[in-house]
């Protein structure tokens, strides 16, 4: 096995069941499912690239569109917003299912934080993606000695915050909290999302792709239960997030950096992400550029010369794939992969 990665970045994050798992350890599981999620391929995923749950990664960084899908990233940040997320859905626990169901949806879309996104755009902007990790995950002291310019010499927080009255197309200041977080829009998020299992809720909360819309009824809902408990027991983790992968660049990084990337499959239901085949590769060579070693997710081999293919296909752990046309897994890999299943022995 390899040492942890000093950073280990999702560009497609959705539930980050991967960095949950590296992070949390085995038994971590995000608090609700979602079509395309990699929990049931975790394990044979982190040993594709030399590592196991529980490893851990200094830092984490997650780029993801859905604002219900960053409203669930930032409890796995903030562990108070994850209790109290949590205890909002105990206090729901006794309505009816499918009328709690229809009243939270019929709220409206889920209201993200703008401030909070307007000063994160601004400051990955502004910010070398190189500035932003290794103060992250270094520290002052380290940075110094590496030579990399801290946050302090470039524009401060109160800075950037004086540039946007004068820029009428921002919509919102910067705040000074950065976790101004609704826990009852977490809650909300996740009680539409986990009443039907077997659907992907878009923005609107219509399914995204084919079937309807409906509740899942006591076979196709998460219990409640389970995803309190979850929620319960996130960890804390040290983690960026931001919602364009397309918008970072990435230079040269210290440490071993691992990057994967799970975008929509060709011929398959989105989910917020807009990238095609070419994007895919552009952001995923951006990434090999920079030292990092890039794991892309697809149906098929993703045909870059030089790159690695593993079939995970069988390794798929807990309930198959009984409703998708999708049914093959493959892994590309930008450097030869650390196991593969055919020979596991390449594991230690």
């Amino acid at each position: 096995m390899t040492s942890s990665p000093a950073l280990f970045v999702e560009l497609c994050a959705g539930t980050a069941a991967l960095s949950l798992r590296l992070h949390g350890g085995r038994y971590a599981r995000p608090p609700v499912s979602r079509m395309g999620a990699k929990t049931g391929y975790g394990e044979a995923l982190l040993h594709i690239m030399g590592l196991a749950a529980g490893d851990r990664a200094e830092h984490y960084l997650w780029c993801e569109p859905d604002p219900g899908c960053r409203l669930l990233l930032e409890a796995y940040r903030d562990h108070q917003l994850a209790q109290q997320a949590a205890e909002i859905i105990r206090g729901w626990s006794s309505e009816d299912p499918r009328q709690l169901w229809e009243r939270l949806r019929a709220e409206g879309p889920v209201q993200d934080v703008d401030p909070r996104e307007v000063a994160r755009r601004m400051v990955l902007s502004e910010w070398s993606i190189n500035d932003l990790v290794s103060w992250s995950y270094c520290g002052p002291g380290k940075v110094a000695a590496s030579g990399l310019v801290p946050f302090a010499a470039r524009l401060t927080p109160h800075r950037l915050a004086a540039r946007l009255p004068i820029d009428p197309t921002l919509p919102a200041s910067l705040t000074t909290d950065a976790r101004q977080v609704d826990p009852r829009e977490v809650a909300r998020w996740l009680q539409i999302v986990s009443s039907n299992r077997l659907i992907n809720m878009g923005p609107d909360w219509m399914n995204t792709g084919e079937g309807g819309t409906r509740y899942g009824g006591d076979e196709f809902a998460t219990p409640v239960a389970r995803t309190i408990r979850h929620l319960e027991q996130l960890p804390e983790m040290p983690a960026s997030l931001t919602t364009d992968a397309r918008q970072l660049h990435p230079a040269p990084l210290p440490g071993r950096i691992v990057v994967y990337l799970d975008p929509p499959y060709q011929g398959t239901t989105g989910y917020g992400h807009d990238l095609n085949r070419d994007e895919v590769i552009t952001l995923a060579m951006r990434w090999v550029d920079a030292g990092a070693d890039v794991y892309i997710s697809e149906a098929e081999r993703i045909q870059i010369p030089g790159w690695h293919h593993v079939d995970i296909t069988g390794c798929r752990r807990g309930q198959k794939r009984t409703f998708s046309k999708q049914q093959r897994e493959w892994v590309s890999c930008s450097r030869r992969p650390h196991w593969s299943p055919a020979s596991q022995v390449a594991l230690w």
